[in-house]
């Protein structure tokens, strides 16, 4: 059985964290997550670790059938710039991606055949998958992700996250990949020449914004354009912004066929009733996600469901660039007046975990226990006193969707119940996510990720184009730029402890759970269970009837 995804000999950490695994001290997801960054394949690391893979279901797929899909379609835009896990969603079929973070928490090589880590964690070789062909017949090659790797490490382009994830290869200066860092050493092989250590990258290409587009490609805003050379196993028939999107099946793809026709998604809103209506009669299979709020209506009719725990979240940020906000009294003050405990019961019927306010969670592998989130509203009132911010109206902004108002609605309320005063403006979902990261204090959702020291790169590092909350703290910044260097979530855990701290200490966010997602479908749907990030695999799916 090959070890490793390369010819590289094993890597020196792999035996010690096999080891460390197989004696309890990690689990399964930190074990998966480490030993994919060290180019160990999936099989090698369950063989390693002694762990005997779940044997597949015996089934006889049906071929044919449109998979109907219940989702909000929001407007195509440059990959790089995706904002909603749902844009990936459509893309995806067409598009694929380089690694795939599968529903196991495992990282799988898709156009890449293999990666490699130096020791040092400062060299990542990527191995392009040969025998893949774009649907205008160039060759699938290392020239592909080179065009990509340096459209993602352009940090000046507003709303270009992925240069967050690519975070070791960018210039600070220029804003563009660091000369040398992207470096082609063949047709099917590319070199990542890191200034500094970054663990997290693999992850990164995993997440849903680093889809891959032909090496022509250069931002176009119209989905049948962009889309229009791919290499995955649908084309994209139409794509309408709430409205509804639509792929069908090609002719060839690389990894062999696949069951469905094609696959419908159809755009009900916010509100969940005309979705509980369409499954009632039969004009959708699946769904996007079901949220906990309405799981028992969607059992009473029948519909199968899908569960995962995650590392999915809401988080009730300040922007700290807007006043009151930027003093931090005031957004501890709001932080210390809130019971996650309480939120989590009261929005999502206790159906997750509770939170701590520092966005790193127990399924991260490099977690630190820090202690709870406590309420404190003597303390929370003294702050605001102390800030002379007695009388300020909090204004918590949320999205129209029901689980994501009901969370919002919670916060406010114990913040009330705490003295504090509170309005809350709700906005639609096309309204809300046109300015989702300006808002002064708002809710947002955030899907889970692999590893921590991913996440808070993401979200909270200085200048960051996902940091809605505009937080700045050299600080912060140095410790996570340590973290991301130690290849061991043992040996983060110590800086992932302080990471944590200053983050909760900052006030930026309210936090209240993690919690567990859903996805429903009706019976004769098979292989449709939902993703961990919201993710929809689909090539597998097929329908009876």
């Amino acid at each position: 059985m090959k070890l490793m995804l390369t010819d590289r000999p094993l890597h020196p950490r792999a035996e010690p964290m096999a080891h460390d695994f197989r004696k309890g001290g990690m689990n399964r997801r930190e074990y998966l997550a480490a030993m994919a960054a060290l180019g160990v394949s999936a099989a090698g690391a369950f063989a390693l670790g002694g762990i005997v893979p779940t044997p597949a279901r015996a089934e006889e797929p049906k071929k044919g059938g449109v998979l109907k899909v219940a989702m909000n379609v929001k407007g195509f835009k440059d990959p790089r710039t995706f904002d909603g896990v749902e844009m990936s969603n459509v893309a995806r079929h067409c598009n694929e991606y380089l690694v795939r973070w599968n529903r196991d928490f495992s990282f799988e090589p898709w156009l890449l055949e293999a990666w490699e880590m130096s020791d040092d964690a400062r060299t990542l070789t990527l191995k392009v998958r040969k025998g893949i062909t774009w649907s205008n017949g160039d060759a699938f090659s290392a020239e592909d992700v080179v065009h990509n790797l340096t459209r993602w490490c352009e940090a000046d382009v507003p709303g270009n996250s992925l240069a967050a994830r690519m975070g070791a290869l960018v210039d600070a200066n220029s804003k563009k990949a660091v000369a040398g860092g992207i470096e082609r050493v063949d047709d099917h092989t590319i070199r990542l020449n890191l200034p500094k250590p970054d663990i997290s990258l693999i992850a990164g290409m995993a997440d849903y914004p680093a889809l891959i587009m032909h090496r022509s490609y250069q931002g176009d805003g119209d989905p049948k354009k962009a889309l229009a050379i791919t290499t995955g196993p649908f084309e994209l028939v139409n794509w309408d912004a709430e409205t509804g999107a639509e792929v069908k099946r090609k002719e060839k793809w690389w990894k062999g066929e696949v069951h469905l026709d094609g696959i419908r998604w159809i755009d009900y809103g916010s509100d969940p009733s005309p979705m509980l209506s369409a499954f009632e009669s039969g004009e959708i299979d699946t769904n996007h996600e079901t949220s906990a709020d309405i799981l028992s209506q969607t059992e009473a009719i029948g519909l199968g469901q899908s569960e995962i725990a995650t590392g999915s979240t809401i988080v009730a940020r300040f922007n700290v660039n807007s006043a009151p906000y930027d003093d931090v009294r005031v957004r501890r003050a709001a932080q210390l007046a809130v019971d996650n405990s309480a939120v989590l019961k009261i929005a999502l019927d206790d159906r997750g975990k509770p939170a701590d306010n520092h966005h790193v969670g127990p399924m991260h592998p490099e977690y630190a226990d820090v202690g709870p989130a406590v309420r404190k509203v003597d303390e929370a009132k003294a702050l605001l006193k102390e800030a002379g911010k007695v009388d300020h109206e909090f204004d918590l902004i949320s999205v129209d969707v029901e689980w994501q108002k009901s969370s919002a609605d919670a916060i406010a309320a114990q913040m009330r119940e705490a003295g504090l005063k509170v309005k809350r403006t709700v906005l639609p979902a096309a309204t809300f996510w046109n300015d989702w990261s300006k808002y002064p204090f708002s809710c947002t959702e955030w899907l889970g990720r692999p590893l921590g020291v991913q996440v808070l790169a993401l979200a909270y590092r200085s200048g960051a184009a996902w940091n809605e909350s505009a937080y700045s703290s050299k600080e912060f910044d140095e410790l996570l730029d340590k973290a991301l260097a130690m290849p061991e979530a043992k040996q983060r855990q110590e800086v992932m402890g302080k990471i944590e701290q200053n983050l909760r200490d900052a006030g930026v966010i309210i936090q209240p759970y993690w919690r567990s997602v859903f996805r429903s479908f009706r019976n004769g749907v098979h292989n449709c269970e939902q993703h961990q990030a919201l993710e929809q695999h689909f090539e597998k799916v097929w329908l009876e009837g």
